[in-house]
């Protein structure tokens, strides 16, 4: 009975996958602290505040999307395991946080944060991130995960050898978050297709 119960959870963990919003909100979440680095000395534009409501807004996008497309379709389950979402999302918080309790130490002295702090915490975040789609892909079966992973990892190799270092996470930041997006989004149209609401497949009938 374990065993049914275990297989019965990998199947919908893997189904709750098969959409591609995971893709595309970690996607949106890296290029919008690309677009946090990058506009400032692109436009002059100061993306602070934007970037402290985009966490927010992605969620609520998702979840929208969830509910409108994917719940009527396929249904909700609730897993009990923590998922690999959810372990990124809480690994990457708590790097955050330690980044900014380092940041506020560093302002406590009246000292300013070594320039080279913060793209090792990036590069760190990265490595988390990159180990938790491994994951994902391990236990969903998608090879698009593992697809993710690598992109990251060459991603931040290379940003270690660009010599800016803006440019350099601009490449980390940016190169898998606009990976991850066209791959959720291809995804998620594909799982439209395969999934038409009952509604329409009963008056097709």
């Amino acid at each position: 009975m374990a065993t049914d119960t275990g297989s019965l959870e990998r199947r919908a963990y893997r189904t709750l996958n098969e959409d591609g919003l995971v893709d595309v909100g970690v996607g949106l979440g890296l290029l919008a602290a690309a677009l946090y680095i990058g506009l400032p000395r692109l436009a002059g534009t100061n993306m602070a505040a934007w970037s402290a409501l985009a966490p927010i807004m992605i969620m609520l996008l998702l979840r929208g999307l969830r509910k409108r497309f994917v719940y009527p379709r396929i249904g909700y389950a609730r897993i009990r395991p923590a998922s690999p979402a959810i372990i990124l999302m809480v690994t990457l918080n708590l790097l955050l946080v330690a980044g900014l309790v380092v940041t506020a130490i560093y302002a406590g002295r009246g000292i300013r944060p070594p320039a080279s702090l913060f793209p090792w915490l990036f590069r760190a975040l990265a490595l988390a991130g990159a180990a938790t789609l491994a994951l994902m892909g391990l236990r969903t079966g998608f090879v698009r995960f593992y697809v993710h992973a690598a992109v990251i990892l060459v991603a931040a190799l290379a940003s270690a050898a660009v010599r800016s270092e803006d440019d350099g996470l601009l490449l980390l930041l940016g190169l898998p978050g606009l990976v991850m997006l066209a791959a959720g989004m291809v995804c998620f149209f594909r799982f439209l297709q395969r999934h038409p609401k009952p509604d329409a497949v009963h008056a097709n009938a």
